[in-house]
């Protein structure tokens, strides 16, 4: 592939189908991006919400420029930066996922001894619009009350974390929860004054929460 431009109708000037590879050799999915965001946009035209001819505009000619390794990498294009657009979302999860990586990497080499956890933080469902953004208020800050509770901060390094809403199928309910990437000194497993159990957080969170219910 030689041609340093693309547009989304995946065709150059010699008709040869154009792929965005990764140094993995696996294939960006641009096209199926491309196409739940044309979906979305003919939703918001249907609405007649202003942004819908933006969003359609969204990554239609995409720049590529060679790299020193011999790869393409993208150089140029625009984004509508919809919060719901499902190209920038894609590309602001790559991004986010590319620089957790090289934080995790530093943290390693000043840090080698260090333990790493998951956590997942939940709480009751949301039923409609209104109450999730309540919700998802609530959920941030219980977040800042548990990190402050001794327990948890002694052995605390840092973290990471990520907010993310599903939707029932059933009911129609949102479940609004956290992905947490703990970074802790390598005495969390030592002795019960350090190491937090599951049934432990359970208890910090329900208590973060001020809820009578068990999360």
């Amino acid at each position: 592939m030689q041609d340093n431009h693309t547009k989304y109708i995946d065709e150059n000037q010699d008709n040869e189908t154009l792929k965005d590879i990764t140094k993995s050799g696996k294939q960006r999915p641009w096209r199926e991006k491309k196409i739940d965001n044309v979906s979305y946009a003919d939703i918001l035209e249907i609405l007649k919400i202003k942004k819908a001819f933006n969003v359609k505009q969204c990554g239609n000619v995409l720049e590529f420029k060679p790299t020193d390794e011999g790869y393409l990498k993208l150089h140029k294009t625009w984004f509508c930066k919809s919060k719901l657009c499902p190209v920038c979302n894609w590309r602001r999860a790559m991004k986010n996922s590319y620089q957790a990586q090289k934080v995790i990497e530093e943290v390693v080499k000043e840090k080698p001894k260090a333990r790493w956890l998951f956590l997942t933080l939940s709480t009751r469902n949301a039923i409609d619009g209104d109450t999730l953004e309540r919700s998802l208020k609530h959920l941030t800050e219980s977040f800042r009350r548990l990190f402050k509770y001794k327990k948890v901060s002694k052995n605390l390094i840092g973290f990471m974390r990520s907010t993310e809403v599903t939707v029932n199928k059933n009911d129609g309910s949102y479940n609004q929860h956290m992905h947490v990437l703990l970074c802790v000194e390598s005495k969390y497993f030592r002795g019960s004054e350090n190491y937090i159990s599951q049934n432990d957080w359970i208890d910090l969170w329900q208590k973060a929460l001020q809820v009578n219910y068990r999360p």
